[in-house]
């Protein structure tokens, strides 16, 4: 009888560590196919010239602009690219699961950096 419960419990256990394992993976997507689209899309809709890649588990994007951003700008046009890539890895919780590192060059230098941690906000500094 003993063995019996021990048994159930161990399949019982089992089971349950496989769908709690199951539901931490991040979703499967392309993310960087995402990132080359979006790039495609802000150097074509936008004529922003820009660049990105994706390393491991963080996105990295540049992007060069003639004129000079505001931190407001700066900040919309990270929240920009943010959506758009989420848009393209048709994942609304796409950054549950990936980190973004983005930066702003203005006249060959970076003038602000952004930073975006699995869960957690924007944060735009300038340099």
């Amino acid at each position: 009888m003993i063995k019996r419960k021990s048994t159930f419990f161990l399949v019982i256990y089992l089971i349950s560590l496989i769908i709690i394992s199951g539901c931490n993976k991040p979703p499967e997507q392309d993310i960087g196919e995402a990132v080359s689209k979006t790039e495609d899309y802000f150097k074509k809709s936008k004529g922003i010239d820009c660049v990105g890649a994706f390393d491991d588990d963080t996105v990295k994007f540049r992007l060069l602009l003639e004129e000079q951003p505001t931190v407001e700008e700066a900040t919309k046009i990270y929240n920009d690219v943010l959506k758009t890539i989420e848009k393209y890895s048709n994942n609304e919780k796409t950054w549950d699961y990936y980190n973004v590192k983005l930066d702003i060059g203005y006249k060959n230098n970076i003038i602000f950096k952004g930073t975006k941690d699995v869960g957690e906000k924007l944060i735009v500094k300038s340099k």
